[in-house]
């Protein structure tokens, strides 16, 4: 039978127990688990290893997972917790919000009362895009170079010409997502831009905006539809939540790396982070490169203190921190998802 566990889909800003009237992963039903004046999201479900999970499978947990959300989100602000999240049980949960209450109550602060709206920018013609970047003077010359010699002759004129094309097709997307973003960040309290996922695409960027001016945002791509006279093609997705940015992790540290690195920086079994700065000064000073010219066993062995000093300075950021096995991992800590493309 498989082991039990409480899938975290988010937290909430209530202070009492609420049950929920659909189901979450697997078929659990959906809850609120309080802790003093909020609460996590929850459902009960067996433990799923989703890192081995067949993605057909994992798709159908992900849309899940993010139906939850948004059907909370209808009447509570909500902050998304990194898809996956489980723990074993009641115990693990309330030491969750009870470690990341300032975190959870300060990230709920900062969205209160917004909205993610996602907006995608398309070439609506690829293809008259591309036909008409072809047509530009110094394409057109290339063209008719590669027209009078033979392929033998032409190969590298031909991927030259495939590169310049490639470059005024990317400094005609930059121009008018540029052009977009301008526009849209008027209206936005964040933005984020998110990765294109092949040439037809212009944008994709996630705004941040208050929940009341859904209309006004929507009408400025209106105009800026209007703008582009049917070149770009606009998509707007949500509202949502704020999944792009304010999704939470838990962060647990492991026992064996934390304890390598103590070791190896010479520290006790408590330190602070002056003691650990302290201790990697002297030890870098020692086995710094340029005092060892081509001793690859100092190189390798400055790397591994630098990593051993990034690691427990990111473990020790408050305070006085203890390296016993037991306090490293009892610990928790909850953060926001790093993600790229903030503004």
């Amino acid at each position: 039978m498989s082991e039990k566990g409480n899938y975290i889909y988010g937290f909430i800003n209530i202070s009492e127990e609420k049950k929920f009237d659909y189901a979450g992963i697997d078929g659990g039903e959906v809850c609120a688990v309080p802790y003093q004046d909020i609460a996590a999201v929850v459902s009960e479900s067996p433990l799923i290893q989703f890192n081995s999970m067949p993605k057909e499978a994992l798709l159908l947990h992900l849309a899940v997972y993010q139906a939850v959300i948004e059907r909370v989100m209808r009447n509570h602000c909500i902050i998304p917790m990194k898809f996956g999240t489980a723990v074993r049980d009641k115990e693990e949960l309330l030491r969750i919000l009870e470690k990341g209450y300032d975190q959870i109550k300060t990230s709920i602060m900062d969205v209160g009362g917004k909205i993610e709206l996602d907006v995608v920018a398309m070439w609506s013609n690829l293809d008259a895009v591309l036909k008409a970047i072809g047509e530009e003077k110094e394409i057109s010359k290339l063209k008719e170079d590669i027209a009078s010699k033979s392929p033998d002759e032409n190969l590298e004129a031909r991927l030259d010409l495939g590169k310049m094309v490639k470059a005024l097709l990317d400094k005609k997307r930059d121009e008018h997502a540029s052009d977009i973003m301008g526009v849209l960040k008027e209206e936005a309290n964040a933005c984020r831009i998110h990765d294109v996922m092949d040439d037809s695409m212009i944008m994709n960027a996630a705004f941040l905006i208050d929940k009341n001016n859904e209309g006004i945002f929507g009408d400025k791509v209106d105009r800026l539809d209007e703008r582009y006279e049917g070149e770009v093609n606009f998509r707007i997705v949500g509202p949502l939540p704020p999944y792009s940015f304010c999704t939470l992790e838990i962060k647990k540290d492991d026992f064996s790396d934390i304890n390598g690195a103590r070791e190896l920086l010479g520290l006790g079994e408590e330190s602070t982070a002056m003691e650990i700065k302290e201790a990697y000064r002297g030890l870098s000073k020692k086995f710094h490169p340029d005092k060892h010219p081509g001793d690859m066993e100092a190189q390798k062995r400055f790397e591994n203190i630098t990593k051993a000093y990034m690691l427990l300075s990111d473990y020790c950021e408050d305070g006085r921190c203890s390296f016993r096995e037991k306090d490293v991992r009892e610990r928790i800590v909850i953060k926001p998802l790093v993600q790229q493309g903030a503004h």
